[in-house]
């Protein structure tokens, strides 16, 4: 990256131009004798959208919110929407109260631009795209919402299960042994303080631990 503070003569040049190069330059004109005399100069750099989502693979139980963040550099301006790959569904993501897309400008040529959906619902789940699009192409990202399940144990402590094949319940296992009331107490403790996705993960590998 190549930074002016400053420079002496009468002509200025930004070699290896990066998107960081851009912003406004000032020539100012002094020989001592006041009032010196400026100029400006707004220096842009054109780039295809570059678009990258925080997590490509979201889970969620029913009835919850979440949202999807995807961060996006473009210049010239573009135009930045979300929409459902799903063509059995609405693409026009506006027109439904439970979404909400909301925008957080960082500078001049990115920006964050954050889907929220409301009150989960089976019909919710699914692949949600962001895209951007300028006068020099199209550019976009996929994130895949799955439903993360709860159930209630004896001790009224949700236990997070990954939906899919990926992950298996070890209660089903025949080598699983019964887990002692402390370790429920833990639990819940843990349910209580952890995010869904970390205890999901924890409780798992310490149903693995307990196969063996």
């Amino acid at each position: 990256m190549f930074v002016v503070d400053s420079h002496r003569g009468e002509t200025l040049e930004l070699a290896h131009v990066q998107r960081t190069d851009m912003g406004a330059y000032y020539c100012i004109a002094s020989n001592g004798i006041p009032p010196t005399v400026s100029r400006r100069y707004h220096v842009e750099v054109h780039f295809i959208p570059q678009v990258k989502v925080t997590n490509q693979l979201v889970g969620a139980p029913l009835g919850s919110d979440v949202e999807l963040q995807c961060f996006i550099e473009a210049s010239p301006k573009a135009m930045n929407s979300w929409y459902r790959e799903d063509a059995l569904l609405s693409d026009k993501l506006t027109e439904n109260p439970k979404l909400r897309v909301s925008e957080t400008i960082m500078n001049e040529y990115s920006l964050w631009i954050n889907l929220t959906i409301k009150s989960l619902a089976l019909a919710d789940y699914g692949t949600y795209v962001c895209a951007s699009v300028n006068a020099l192409g199209k550019m976009e990202s996929q994130v895949s919402l799955h439903r993360l399940e709860l159930s209630m144990n004896g001790f009224g402590a949700e236990e997070p299960m990954v939906s899919g094949a990926a992950w298996q319940r070890a209660r089903h296992s025949p080598s699983h042994r019964a887990q002692p009331a402390a370790s429920h107490a833990h639990q819940y403790f843990l349910a209580q303080h952890l995010p869904p996705q970390l205890y999901a993960l924890l409780l798992t590998v310490l149903r693995y631990i307990h196969t063996f």
